[in-house]
């Protein structure tokens, strides 16, 4: 299964349509759930990524993978990101778990521990974050059973 973790507090709900539908669509492919999470409500950015990033950790269950999306991380075009999707699922035990970090993201500590993506050069809020990252995972999953949906 994927699952896409998302620490979010503001609702969208034109977003979360979408989101809900390229996850459904994802189904005949692969398991993939979606799940917001509540952000750490705290004046020190500090303590709200340590809260945020111990929300995540707790999570796992042995064998998951989890993978944060950070600007900081590797980019990878469409085809790649398939290629990386393919190779992640065939190394795991578990859940592969994307996590979309708070306002100001993950602790040092959890990024320095985890694989690290970028979605893109530009920065998103996080809902289209969570929108840009379930479309790529439809997509990644289309490029390997081969449909039509990529078009290089």
């Amino acid at each position: 299964m994927i699952l896409i973790a998302a620490i979010e507090n503001h609702k969208n709900a034109e977003i979360d349509a979408l989101c809900a539908d390229y996850v459904k669509r994802c189904g005949p492919m692969h398991s993939v759930k979606l799940e917001l999470l509540p952000a750490a409500r705290t004046p020190d950015p500090e303590t709200q990524k340590a809260k945020e990033s111990e929300t995540l950790l707790k999570m796992m269950k042995p064998g998951d993978t989890l993978i944060l999306c950070d600007e900081r991380g590797k980019a990878f075009t469409s085809r790649g990101f398939s290629t990386y999707i393919e190779k992640t699922l065939s190394q795991s035990r578990g859940k592969i778990i994307f996590a979309i970090g708070g306002a100001y993201g993950f602790t040092e500590e959890v990024r320095q521990q985890y694989p690290c993506i970028k979605l893109s050069e530009f920065v998103f809020p996080h809902h289209l974050a969570r929108l840009v990252l379930t479309e790529q995972i439809y997509r990644a999953l289309n490029i390997l059973k081969g449909t039509g949906y990529h078009h290089d």
